[in-house]
Formats: structure tokens, sequence, C-alpha cells
């Protein structure tokens, strides 16, 4: 039997070893419980009662729950909302003081009976801050990787019901795109750039592994921002190679919320919000759109019998009378959200556990566009004796999100003639606004507001993360832990499209389309692991850890699909009285995943640390002989600052040098992709149509050599602190090449298949990233004042295709050498002038024919022709730089946090700038005087420009429109303005609260720089969304504007309470 074959053999013996051993360990616990009733008899013979206050070195503020133990002993208490405390210890005895987002203090007792402690902020430049890393945690001071620390109140900086709308701009190395403002959508992050050549849609093949409390998790959306504790996010290869083949992405590792020791604290975050548009597109009003008509027919160019659809007898009508529809105007609406968190946490010495209830509601800025979101989570951690601990935590969360317009409606919304009206003279809809035209049987925008309560489009998803462990400390220094996670989601998909609605342009009944999908999808991970950590001639800090992982994935789905439904009240629960035939369709796929781990970790002199990890991963998914795959790694650290040189430069307080290596991987790779793939089709037999027979065909071979993708990274990095820690930052530089990446090799047509897939391809990516920290103000006068700031590139570029000699893809958009993003397209180079053809220059382009007014691109090759042959390199939608900036203030009660990001030298796509070929496909007719348009600065005689070129009433596909939408991307943007102030702790303590915070917030406020806003030919520079299927297998290759839902800003009032 296989490695992966054994699992379920493995689990069952594991399972009858731990009943063995908990049938012995509790006789041993009941021994001990009876020792341990006495000892509180003998120390408080000894004792004395000790008082005291503890409070914040900088603000002075009291601070509750502080908690305080006697050192070595499971002795004690926390401080209550006066930050009062009292506690019973000996003289000889040490009190331990801690507080999550503080530096752990020690206080010897020895005569006193009242202590007054005040506890400094634990900033990141804390060297003894411990950080989470894969499968363990490690003191700052001895991490080796690159690894960013996220923690809960920068999180909070920015209100969010999606976690990677919180990070934007605040982690270097890390990009995050929009994907449109509709509610519940979903934001696409990359750590460190694409490694892949192909990559589906969203996160796909690049996307980051998302682990909480140690399982993995999956995607980010079922994530309540408010249950996070912590965030880590490792970045290369020598912190993501110890999760092998899933950690080439880049890993973002989560803590939630747990429990605590002391007396219960509840805590409530709630805010509503109103959410607006951030601006209309600017479209043409009713005497532009018809000065525009009257040009495209005078400049028509598509010959005689060219129908130049003029202005329809009631659009005249209507120009006449001033009518000027701005149709956005009808559709748009302010949006509203609303989040309610409530939290609990609490605990004795040997139990704590923590609770978390929430909802979220947001409605969008289209009718009937929702999204409602209701989670709770409940955490427990129990000691057995001396030597067990276990603990549990459930996250569970149920989303529903209604979507009936889909993504349609702002493309027509510009498109609609002005100089209609929208509704009758009786008040009803004007169902056919473009009667007259080409598009005679378009239906009106506003049935999504009228027929409203017909037209559905839901999913509602149910989803239970559950997490185990049980911990074992064996001896000193030795621990062994089992932890167990049970991941499983079901998504429901209702669809009903009646007829006569902007969603079916149908006239009947018989043409109304219901859809009803299904998704099932569970993963189980098991993790046995060993720790030894000790110490050795107080010099040698040494820690091993062991890992034995199993994991197993499970996806079902079904969808069936009906014409016909005979009332609209009827939608989706009945097919069977629909009078179309029901089709359908579904899918099954398992997977399993069997792991190995082992790591060092070895710090000599508290000064030269040494980080080495080797895993190894076998799939199921790949065949044998290639089901494994090593991944090594390496890292080094040394904390020069502590060196004994480094004395007399008092101006630092920190430096330390760290690098790494390592491989990392990714199997991202279907289920039964080694197995070829058959499709059906008709085959005649005799000579008539009427022998036709259904039969199998194979499309693709099997891959039977197929293997793992794998990604090599190599890390240098400095970290520094100037002046009393100051001034704290870092810089890392680094270079990732990954190889051999899943591409489709095409067959000749006599091995009877179109194509099979093999490992083939590399890439190769470079970067910097830096990050600072700056405490302008600390404590002056009780104002404080800091900044962080970021800023990083990539630099990616592919090194080798199907084969060493194949240089480029054009189909794809592919070349050896040249970035993944890059724009291959006619390099246009003005529009043609009269003057062009008054001095024949025009006549010297013998093709295509064209007239002043057309967009005028370079002849590559010089022989007057222009084909595809003078295609080039034009450009890249890959930024030359991202950046974020945050400023922090505090005077007293006062707080005020300012983000802002930015995204420099790059280009974007703007679908309503082209035409019918290129990049903009499917997105719209450039100035075709068919339809309304963005307001621009086109050709006529009167108006000789070289933006854009002249309108034409004609339908042909115009030439070159697809260099148009090629527009500067860059900007700079406000992300979240955040006021707030605090009560004092004197007041509120005397009704039970130890904080009160109220706040307004402002998202999206404003633009500071952007040439494509600045032009008014876009409202939002940020992509809201990724290109068509026309670049070939990536689709996430370049980004859009003015694409979905346009994007919104939002005005939050919020409060934070505890007590």
């Amino acid at each position: 039997m296989s490695g992966i074959e054994n699992c379920t053999f493995h689990i069952n013996l594991f399972s009858f070893m731990i009943k063995i051993y908990n049938l012995k360990q509790q006789l041993t616990c009941w021994m001990w419980v009876s020792v341990l009733l006495l000892c509180p008899l003998l120390l408080a013979a000894q004792s004395k009662s000790v008082t005291g206050q503890v409070t914040d070195a900088s603000t002075k503020e009291r601070l509750p729950s502080v908690s305080i133990t006697v050192k070595g002993t499971k002795r004690g208490t926390t401080t209550d909302v006066s930050g009062n405390f009292k506690i019973d210890a000996a003289p000889n005895e040490t009190l331990v003081f801690s507080f999550l987002g503080y530096v752990t203090k020690e206080i010897g007792v020895g005569n006193q009976t009242n202590i007054s402690v005040t506890l400094d902020n634990n900033t990141a430049t804390d060297l003894e801050e411990v950080i989470v890393v894969g499968y363990g945690t490690q003191k700052k001071r001895d991490i080796t990787g690159a690894v960013v620390s996220v923690s809960e109140s920068t999180l909070k900086e920015v209100p969010a019901p999606n976690l990677l709308n919180s990070l934007k701009g605040r982690a270097a190395g890390v990009s995050i795109v929009s994907n449109g403002s509709t509610p519940g959508s979903q934001a696409t992050i990359r750590i460190r750039g694409n490694r892949s050549i192909t990559t589906g849609n969203g996160d796909g093949l690049d996307g980051p592994l998302v682990v909480v409390d140690g399982i993995p998790f999956g995607g980010l959306n079922d994530i309540n921002p408010d249950d996070i504790s912590s965030l880590e996010i490792l970045k290369d290869a020598s912190a993501t190679a110890i999760f092998g083949s899933r950690g080439a992405g880049g890993v973002i590792l989560i803590t939630t919320k747990r429990g605590r020791t002391g007396k219960p604290v509840i805590t409530y975050d709630g805010y509503h919000g109103v959410t607006s548009i951030m601006g209309k597109y600017n479209v043409m009003n009713g005497a532009q759109y018809a000065k525009f008509k009257e040009q495209s027919a005078a400049l028509n160019t598509q010959g005689a019998g060219t129908t130049a659809y003029p202005l329809t007898e009631e659009e005249k009508a209507n120009l006449a009378a001033g009518v000027s529809t701005d149709w956005q105007d009808l559709l748009y609406k302010p949006g509203f959200n609303t989040s309610h968190q409530l939290g609990l946490q609490g605990g004795v010495e040997n139990t704590q556990y923590g609770l978390g209830i929430g909802y979220f509601n947001e409605t969008g800025i289209m009718p009937n566009q929702d999204f409602d979101r209701m989670n709770i989570r409940a955490t427990i951690d129990q000691k057995i004796g001396k030597r067990i601990k276990i603990g549990l935590n459930t996250i569970n969360t149920l989303t529903r999100r209604n979507d009936p317009a889909g993504g349609g409606v702002p493309t027509e919304l510009v498109r609609l003639s002005p100089l209609v009206k929208p509704y009758n003279e009786d008040g009803t809809i004007n169902l056919n606004p473009k009667k007259g035209t080409i598009e005679a049987q378009a239906v009106s925008p506003l049935t999504l507001i009228t027929r409203g309560s017909d037209i559905i489009s839901n999913e509602r998803s149910i989803r239970t993360f559950n997490s185990l462990y049980a911990e074992v400390n064996i001896l000193d220094g030795l621990r062994y832990r089992f932890n167990a996670g049970l991941n499983f989601s079901q998504v429901h998909f209702n669809g009903y499209a009646p007829p006569n609605t902007f969603v079916n342009t149908g006239t009947e009944q018989s043409v109304s389309n219901a859809d009803i999908r299904n998704t099932e999808y569970w993963d189980v991970n098991l993790q046995h692991l060993l720790y030894y950590d000790k110490t050795f001639a107080s010099k040698h800090k040494i820690g091993l850890t062991a890992l034995y992982e199993l994991t197993k994935n499970h996806n079902l789905g079904s969808s069936f699909n009906v014409k016909g439904v005979p009332a609209d009240y009827i939608k989706t629960a009945n097919f069977s009285l629909a009078s179309g035939q029901p089709t359908g369709s579904g899918s099954f796929a398992e997977t399993g995943l069997l792991s190995y781990m082992a790591r060092l970790n070895y710090t000599f002199n508290d000064k030269y640390t040494l980080t080495a990890t080797f895993r190894r991963d076998g799939s199921s998914t790949l065949s044998p002989g290639n089901q494994y795959f090593n991944y090594p790694a390496i890292g080094l650290s040394w904390n020069i600052i502590d060196e004994p040189f480094m004395k007399d430069l008092s101006f630092l307080s920190n430096l330390k040098l760290r690098g790494g290596w390592g491989i990392s991987g990714n199997r991202n790779v279907g289920a039964y992709a080694t197995l070829g793939a058959l499709s059906t089709g008709y085959y005649n037999f005799g000579t008539t149509t009427a022998g036709q027979v259904l039969a199998y065909t194979v499309t693709s071979l099997p891959a039977t050599n197929l293997g793992w993708q794998s990604t090599s990274q190599s890390d240098i990095g400095v970290e520094i602190g100037l002046f009393d820690n100051r001034i704290v930052g870092s810089i890392d530089v680094y270079q990732q090449k990954t190889k051999d990446i899943l591409l489709s090799v095409n067959l000749p047509e006599s091995n009877g298949a179109g194509s099979t897939l093999k490992n083939l391809g590399k890439t190769e990516g470079k970067g910097l990233e830096t990050s600072l920290t700056f405490d302008v103000l600390r404590n002056k006068n009780g104002f404080n004042w800091s900044l962080d700031a970021t800023y990083f590139f990539n630099r990616e570029k592919i090194t080798q295709l199907t084969t060493p000699t194949e240089l480029d893809n054009k189909g794809n958009f592919w070349f050896v050498g040249h970035p993944l993003t890059v724009i291959y397209d006619y390099n246009k180079i003005g529009i043609w002038q009269q003057a062009d053809a008054d001095n024949g220059t025009l006549k010297a382009q013998t093709s295509p024919v064209q007239v002043p007014g057309e967009i005028r691109v370079e002849d590559v090759d010089k022989n007057g022709v222009i084909d595809a042959n003078d295609r080039k390199i034009i450009g890249n939608f890959q930024p030359k730089w991202e950046g974020g900036l945050t400023s922090r203030m505090s005077y007293k009660g006062f707080d005020l946090s300012i983000v802002t990001f930015a995204r420099m030298g790059m280009k974007v796509v703007v679908p309503y700038l082209s035409g019918t070929s290129g990049g903009g496909s499917g997105f719209g007719f450039l100035n075709q005087g068919r339809s309304n348009q963005l307001v621009m600065d086109y050709w006529t005689p009167e108006n000789p420009t070289n933006a854009f070129p002249r309108p034409d009433a004609g339908g042909g596909v115009r030439n070159f429109t697809s260099t148009t939408s090629y527009q500067d991307g860059s900007f700079i943007k406000m992300r979240s303005i955040n006021l707030g102030y605090s009560f004092d702790s004197k007041v509120i303590s005397k009704i039970g609260f130890s904080t009160v915070r109220v706040y307004v917030n402002a998202t999206n406020p404003f633009i500071i720089y952007s040439p494509l806003v600045k032009a008014k030919l876009a409202v939002d520079p940020e992509g809201n969304g990724y290109g068509n299927t026309i670049q070939g297998g990536n689709f996430n290759r370049f980004v859009t504007v003015n694409l979905n839902n346009p994007p919104v800003r939002q005005f939050t009032l919020g409060v934070n309470l505890k007590f």
C-alpha cells in the first residue's frame, strides 16, 4: 500500500494509543489533584497581601484586565476596571505583569505591600515579541525569514467586512486588487507577484495559503475580521517551505481570539455606514449626444446602404423639449451596511473560554443587491493535570448574497440614449428604450426595480470550520501535539430570469430561465507534531519540530437549468412544471496529501540563529513515481546590535541581518489531470446523416509524467532601529525562480487528441520591499504621532515556454524574457489627419484603407501594410511600484489614523474606450454612433485631435480600437480616515465599562492623484475587475476599470465597548 492509502490505518492506530494513554493519565491526574488541594494552605502561611495599580507608561491611563501571576506558580489575578489589583505573595516571590500589546514586566515583592506598575507599549520593535510561524511560534529576534505581523488594532483602523480591504497598502510585498463594489465581493491578493504562466480567475495558482489557528482554511471571505487576534504574512521560501506544496504563493497565518484567565470580559464593536458611488461615469448629455449622432452620420465611411441610425422621432421631440436623461441617477442609490460583533473572554487557571457572535449586512448601490453574514465562534482551552492541555475552536458562518443585476448594468447605463424618457406618460416604465435602433429589443434596466421580486440571483453558503488540539508535555522540553481540522461548506444557488426584464429580453414566458446549482466541499486535516526545546550552558538554544500530516479534500457539485417556467411566482420551486426539458451536469473530485516535515532552530548566545527545514509532500493528483517532492529551506540571522563593537554606537537601537533560501511548491493540479479527458461527438455510419451515432473521442491524452511546480527563492533582509527605536525599518531584496509550470502542449492530429499537459514553463521574479516606522512625537504634552510607510516592487518574466527554443506564444501573449503581464498590440502613434492625406503619407499605407480621423498605428516592418506582424510589446500591466502611508495621532482621548496607498507606473484597460477587437472585446463600440459614449476628445475636421478617432455610424469593426483602451492607471488614493474618542476610564468605570470609544470613519474619501480621473475617463483608477478571455489562458494579467459595480465611498459611525 502507498503512503497515501495508509492514512486511515495511521489515524486508527493513533486513536487507540490515545485511549490507552488517557486511561493511565486519569489515574495520575487524581493523585496530583489531592496534592494540589494542600498547596494553597501551605503558601498562605508564608504569603502576604499585596495591592497596587497598573497604568500605561505613555498615557498614564489605568489598564484593566492586566494578568498578574506569581512567577513559578499558578497563582494569579487580573486588574479591575480601574487598574487595581490584590494578590497574595511571599517576600521572596516575583510578580509577573502581562497584557496584550504591552511589554511583560517582572517585579520582586520584597517588603512592599503596595506596588505601582507602569507597562510600556509592545511596539513592533520589541525583539522579545512572539511571532506566529508555521507550526509554532518564535521570538522576533530569532526570526530568519521575511515575516510581516499585523495587529488587531491595525486591522480595525479600516472597518471592512473583508479582511483584504483592511490590508491594502499596509504590508510591503502584498498587492491587493478589488473586484468591484458588489456586496460580498472578494478582492484578489498576490504576495511577491505572479509565478505561474497560466492562472484561473481569482487567486488561482498564485494565491496564498490561508491558515487559521494552525489548520488550512481556504478563502478569506468567511473570516470575520473581528475574530482575528493577530495576522502574520510569510513571504519568502525560507519561511513558507515548511508548508511545502502549498506555500509558493506565500502564507497568511491567522490567530483567532481565545479565552483568557480572569473575570469575564465582554466586548461589543458595532458600526453603521452609508455608501455612495465615488462619481458617475462622464457620459454625454442630450445635446452632446445629438451632436455626436449628427457627426457620426456625416463621417460614416461604411458605404452605401449602411444604416446611420439617426435620431428617432421620439429623440428629436425630446431634444426639442430639453430632455436629457442620466440613467445613472435612476439606478444608483445609496447603500447601507451594519455590523454588530459581540465577544466574551474569560476563564480560570485551568479553563479559558471565548465566544464571538456577529452579524453583518450590506445593501448595494444597485437595486436588490445585498449581502448578509452571520457568524458564531466558540473556543475552549482546558488543562488536565500538569501535562495535558486540550482545546477546541469552532467558526460557523452563514452567508447570503443576492445580485440579480450581474455585471452588465454599468455598460448598459453608459450606452442608453439620454434623449429617451425612462417613463411613459402613464407612469409605467419605458420597457424598450432603444426601440427604433439596432438594439430595439433591449429592455430597460429599470425593470430591476419594478420586477425586483421576480428576478433572483441568490447564493446561500453555510460553512463550519472546526479545529481541535491535544498537547502533552512528555518530558522537560519535550511535548507532543495533535491538531485536527474539519472544514465543511455547502453552497446553494437559485437564479430566475423572467421575460421582459433587463436580464432576459425575450417577450414570451417560454423563454423564462431558471437555474439551480449546489456545491459541497469538505476537507480533513490531521497533524501529529513533536516539539523539543532546550537551552544548554545558557548559550545554546535548540528547538526541534517534527510533523506527520494528512489531508483529504472532497468536492461535489451539480447544476440544473430549465426554460419555460409557466409563472414567475414558481421560479425554481418545481422544474417539472416547465415546458422546456431540464438539462444538468455534475462534478466530483477527491484528493489527498501526505506530508512529513522536520525543522531545526538553533540560536547561539541570543545573537546567531540558524533555521533549517525539510518537508516531503505526496499527492494523489499525480502519477506513481511523481507523487512525492522535497522542499528544503535554510535561514540565518545575526543580531549585530548585540556585538561588543556596537556598544559605542548609541544611536543604534537595533541592527539585524538575515537571509534565507528555500523551495516551496504549487500542487494546484486537477484531481484527475493525469488521466486525460474524453468528450462526446457524433459519427456518421453510412452515407446519410441519419446514421449518426453518439460516441466518445479523446480530447487530451493522459499526462502520466505530470509532476510538481516548484519555486526556489533567495532573500536577504536588514532590520534597523535608530534613536531609541524612534525610527524602525526593514529592507528585503529577493529573487525567485519557478520551474515545471503546467502548460498545454498541442499534438499532431495523428495522435487522435488535440493536446496534453506537461511541466515545461519557467519564470523568474525579483523585487525589493521596504517598511519604515517613525515615532515623530512620543507623549509630547500628551500628544503622540507615528508614521508607517511601505514601498515595494516586483519584476517578473518568463524564461521558458514549452521548449527551450520557443521564444513566444503570441496567441496567449507569452514572451520569453518579458513580464507575464505584457501588452502585445498595435502601437498607436496618433490619429490620421487631413494633412497626411494631402501630402501622400496616408496613401502610402495600402492596407487597411484608412481615412482622416482613424487611428494611426506604427508600421513596424515598414511595408505599407498593417497586419498582425505589426503588433509588438508596448507596455505591461504590472506597477512600477506600490506603497502606503499610515499616520496615527493621539491626544488625550482623541485618536486619528489616516491610511493612504499608491500604485504607480501601470496600465489599465478602460473597456468603454475600446471597440470590438483587442483588449476590450465585447465591452462596447468606441465612438460608434449607435449608442451613447463617454465624453472624450474625439476627432472631427474642426477638432483634429490625436486622442480618439472620429465618430462613425457604421456597424463594422473599427480598426485598432483596442489601442485606445490602454490608459495610465497610476494613482495615489486616500484609503481611510478614522477619528475616534475614548472616554476617561475614571468616568466610565463608575458605570461598569473599561473602554468606551466612539468613532467616525471615511473609506475612499478622495483620490489625491490620477491622470485617468483627471481626464474624466474613469471614476476610480483602482481596478474593479480582471480582464477577459481574449488574453488567453491567464485571466489575471490585466486590470480593468469602469467595469462591474462602480466604486463606492463609505461613511461610518461606530462604537467600541468593553466591560
